[in-house]
């Protein structure tokens, strides 16, 4: 099991990663990542979900008909924010730098 990080260890975590937010009500970390039309997010979500089957951590993903794809991600069994959870972004963040 993964050891839950503090509001303060998720805030400092993602300051290296733009965009990317914690909830501090839902106990989530997200980013809403804009695309040119609704199949250029279609292709992102597969290299997401690509790397969250390879890392063994799936978030919520949500897609919007206008090109928009939301990544939301939190650990269930401790109901909140864990490396898992920063470590996804940073992948998620490597994917779309590279």
């Amino acid at each position: 099991m993964s050891e839950l990080l503090t509001d303060n260890q998720c805030e400092k975590a993602l300051r290296g990663l733009d965009g990317w937010t914690y909830n501090d009500v839902y106990k989530n970390i997200e980013k809403t990542f804009k695309f040119n039309n609704f199949e250029a997010a279609m292709t992102f979500i597969q290299h997401v979900a690509s790397i969250s089957v390879e890392i063994n951590h799936c978030p919520d993903i949500s897609i919007g008909k206008s090109g928009t794809a939301k990544i939301t991600s939190t650990t269930d069994d401790v109901n909140g924010v864990t490396e898992k959870d920063i470590a996804l972004a940073e992948s998620i963040e490597i994917l779309v730098s590279g």
